[in-house]
């Protein structure tokens, strides 16, 4: 037996020693007859024509004042790592004053919010994005307010103040809608009745008010409210466990003076744009804390008549409660804390006070510097989506917007909008605006990958040019992957670090306008199963950048990503992946805005051999480029008859066998290649 294995292990050690070694840079599989493709690039010239915009949320980037928030000055701090990543602009989630943290409920557009700092603090960011070649583009929300924006507060004071036509209100929406009442839901007759788009908001105005509790069967608390004149003085008694709070307007929570017996008192001077709840505790919301109307329906109160208080469980069942005196304003979210702007017919949407005043708030950030507008949600401004209502309104915004930027400027001002829509859908609002988000190509692309077929992708987009131009003929495609509003494309890709990094090269390799969203290039993962934080966390820098403002965070997260220190120091990361190829992109005009064609040979109708081939040429400033991607899962080998000079990026591992006429490719699974044609 020892004999055996002595002559066991003598065998191995002489097979291993004779055992030919890959020679490096060359395909194992077939010794030194394929070389490994290796990239070439020449020297950028430091032009910036990527034409690559890095969206990133103000409040989860980079902190600098340590409070926990993203803010300004933190941005500034942090352009050189968005330099690096060859952007030449950045969009800005909303910077204004609002209720959320999201600030799409903006309460005043002419304002910072003062989490992020002062109006100072945004232009010295703005003018040091600027000096990085990088422009700056902001998120600007026009089909809604806030519910506390101050416009809205005047609004609801009574039927003729100045800024009732801001916004949508009726007394009978289902009568106005059908009759016709409503410019901005006339297209779509009956159908444009939505209830859950309507609710109730009380246009008292100012009032001292005696709120009266009735606890003494804590199954049916009972509330009264009568008109009085003079106002308590704030009940300054510590907070007891049997303690009762009224909740009303921006956040103010007043104590009840408990008279005891289960009575409680409270006089305030009172003014709520959205109405008022009764509360037990004044740091949480649920288990049965939160009391008010089993509806919206049946939220009004009658003054002086007692009215049974409602909770439940869920705290979102419970409905805030209405003085007489009310109305309704329409919001399209279905939700009480966006108001409509109302711009009345389209025909004349110039003339109405709210177009003038939301183009006015606009100048104060072109005055500030700034080179560009996302516009929200733009297909809800108008109810009906269909209709030519929102191409024609948001044509009259860009001009007129437009005309103010261009007494300051020598060239027009960016807007792109977003229309959460296949791209049929998208293709009409090009009449409005110059610039669109194309979802389809990210939903196509996820497909793509998904089933590791890549031939269908050069005709996909091809697609979408040709309906485009019959809108447009200068359409900028703004293609992405995900977005804030969307699950995190690696999660979408099921995890794959080595799907999301071709995900990202196939972007950068594609014709349109590229946007990245923060942390895509450091494979973020985050599903908004679990709710739209998980899709929004903290860049995490290494450093003490990084913001802490929410702990709703995927777990998995930090050790899937590590930072961005960790990252830059790994030369395989998916970060420098980003990198590379949009260095690429920055280098090469045709790999910048060159015109697609198609392959002639592996394209869509090589599905049923290549099918995990996507392949298409490039061709601008006196060059042309043939871009391939091998989105299989296995290694694929395939002739090619193009004559290839060099390789301009690459992603994985790409080998070359050199023949008199032709040459052949292996391609790794999830491999790139970009080789410039002779």
């Amino acid at each position: 037996m020892k004999r055996s294995a002595i002559i066991l292990c003598a065998l191995f050690l002489l097979f291993a020693s004779c055992r030919k070694e890959p020679t490096p840079g060359s395909d194992p599989d077939n010794g030194a007859s394929f070389s490994r493709v290796k990239e070439t690039p020449r020297a950028w010239d430091g032009n910036k024509r990527a034409d690559i915009t890095y969206q990133l949320l103000v409040y989860s980037f980079a902190d600098k004042d340590g409070d926990g928030w993203g803010d300004f000055e933190g941005l500034a701090d942090k352009l050189e790592y968005i330099d690096r990543l060859g952007a030449t602009a950045i969009w800005l989630s909303p910077v204004h004053p609002a209720m959320s943290y999201h600030g799409y409920d903006v309460k005043d557009y002419s304002k910072t919010n003062p989490v992020y700092g002062t109006m100072d603090d945004f232009k010295d960011f703005v003018r040091a994005a600027h000096q990085k070649d990088i422009k700056v583009y902001l998120d600007y929300v026009i089909n809604h307010t806030g519910r506390e924006h101050w416009w809205f507060s005047q609004a609801i004071r009574s039927s003729d103040n100045p800024y009732r036509d801001y916004y949508i209100f009726s007394d009978d929406p289902r009568s106005d809608i059908i009759a016709g009442k409503i410019p901005m839901i006339r297209t779509e007759g009956a159908s444009g009745y939505d209830s859950g788009q309507w609710f109730t908001v009380s246009t008292t105005g100012d009032k001292t008010l005696a709120f009266k509790l009735d606890w003494s069967n804590p199954a049916q608390p009972k509330l009264t409210v009568t008109e009085t004149e003079t106002a308590d003085p704030d009940n300054d008694a510590p907070a007891a466990d049997n303690a009762k709070y009224l909740y009303f307007g921006d956040g103010v929570i007043r104590q009840f003076h408990d008279k005891g017996g289960g009575q409680y008192e409270l006089v305030t001077n009172y003014s709520s744009s959205w109405g008022f709840l009764i509360r037990t505790s004044t740091t949480q919301w649920n288990n049965k804390t939160k009391y008010g109307a089993q509806s919206t329906s049946a939220s009004m109160i009658t003054y002086g008549k007692p009215f049974v208080l409602y909770t439940h469980d869920n705290p979102d069942n419970v409905y805030d409660l209405q003085l007489p005196g009310s109305t309704m304003f329409h919001s399209h979210f279905w939700t009480n804390w966006f108001a409509d702007l109302n711009y009345g017919a389209v025909e004349t949407a110039e003339q109405s006070p709210a177009f003038k005043a939301i183009v006015e708030d606009a100048k104060v950030w072109i005055d500030a510097g700034i080179d560009g507008f996302r516009l929200d949600a733009v297909k809800h401004i108008y109810h009906n989506e269909f209709s030519d209502e929102n191409p024609e309104f948001l044509k009259k915004f860009y001009k007129a917007v437009n005309d103010y930027y261009r007494l300051s400027r020598n060239q027009d001002i960016y807007m792109v909008g977003e229309v959460f829509s296949g791209y049929e859908d998208v293709a009409p609002y090009y009449k409005g605006l110059p610039a669109l988000f194309e979802f389809s190509f990210w939903h196509r692309l996820q497909w793509a990958l998904g089933q590791n077929t890549g031939c269908y992708l050069a005709k996909d987009m091809f697609t979408y040019q040709n309906l485009y131009k019959q809108y447009r003929t200068d359409y900028i495609r703004a293609t992405k992957l995900s977005n804030h509003d969307e699950n995190r494309a690696r999660s979408d890709l099921g995890g794959s670090l080595a799907k999301s990094r071709q995900a990202g090269a196939i972007l950068l390799t594609a014709p349109g306008s590229p946007y990245v969203y923060y942390g895509e290039e450091m494979g973020y993962i985050g599903t908004k199963t679990r709710g739209d934080l998980y899709v929004r966390s903290p860049m995490y820098w290494g450093d003490s950048y990084t913001t802490s403002y929410t702990d709703e965070i995927d777990q998995a997260l930090p050790p899937a990503v590590g930072t961005v220190l960790t990252q830059q120091a790994d030369t395989a990361s998916i970060l420098n992946v980003y990198r590379r190829f949009s260095r690429a992109r920055n280098t090469y005009p045709a790999l910048a805005s060159g015109t697609m064609t198609e392959h002639p040979v592996y394209n869509d109708k090589a599905s049923a051999s290549f099918p995990q081939l996507a392949a298409w040429y490039l061709s601008g400033g006196g060059e042309k480029l043939l871009v391939l991607h091998n989105l299989g899962k296995d290694q694929v080998t395939f002739a090619l008859n193009d004559a290839i000079d060099h390789a301009v990026v690459t992603l994985g591992n790409v080998y070359i066998q050199k023949e008199k006429e032709t040459n052949k490719l292996k391609m790794d699974s999830y491999s790139s290649v970009v080789f410039k044609i002779k």
